[in-house]
């Protein structure tokens, strides 16, 4: 596993898009490599990519390649309006956003602020009920739409995993430290 953090340049525009540049060629150059397995390919924070339109190219790429190269894409997003972000509306670049969205069989939705549920069910056609569903699911719930099927999940992480992806204990540090300057 590959894990880039690139908080300490994320306020760095032209820095951020040389850096994940390098990171995306060395990235596809393994991706290449026909003896590498079947590997998955995980675009955290997927909005930041995409909005750099070299990066959504070769992703597009990547996507239409997949199965050649024994990859499984996944974009992962805080919400579908992220990719409002990505170039003007009615722009080649804004399309081929989209089309990864589109081009996504498996989708999986975890719970939905009120103000998201009508852009995301007509993004990804859900039905009311689904659509009803979003804003009550619970931690870990989520609503997981394979082509026209649905069905509501509950993720369940091993302890080790749990230790791995743990951001709720960071978001509560940030939160006492907020609250009390001193505690830094």
């Amino acid at each position: 596993m590959l894990t880039l953090d690139l908080s300490r340049v994320s306020e760095n525009a032209a820095l951020l898009s040389i850096l994940m540049t390098c990171a995306s060629a060395w990235m596809e150059a393994a991706l290449m490599d026909p003896t590498g397995g079947q590997r998955w390919v995980i675009y955290d924070e997927a909005w930041c990519v995409m909005s750099h339109s070299a990066l959504l190219r070769r992703m597009d790429a990547a996507w239409r390649l997949a199965r050649h190269y024994g990859i499984a894409n996944m974009l992962l997003f805080h919400k579908l309006s992220d990719l409002d972000t990505v170039g003007d509306t009615g722009t080649a670049l804004h399309a081929l956003g989209t089309s990864l969205l589109a081009n996504a069989e498996t989708r999986v939705i975890f719970r939905q602020e009120t103000d998201q549920l009508g852009p995301t069910a007509k993004a990804l056609g859900l039905t009311s009920t689904e659509q009803s569903m979003l804003p009550t699911l619970g931690l870990g719930q989520a609503l997981w739409r394979i082509k026209d099927h649905s069905m509501l999940l509950q993720t369940q992480l091993h302890p080790e995993e749990t230790v791995l992806f743990d951001t709720t204990s960071a978001m509560s540090r940030e939160t006492r430290e907020f609250k009390n300057p001193e505690a830094r």
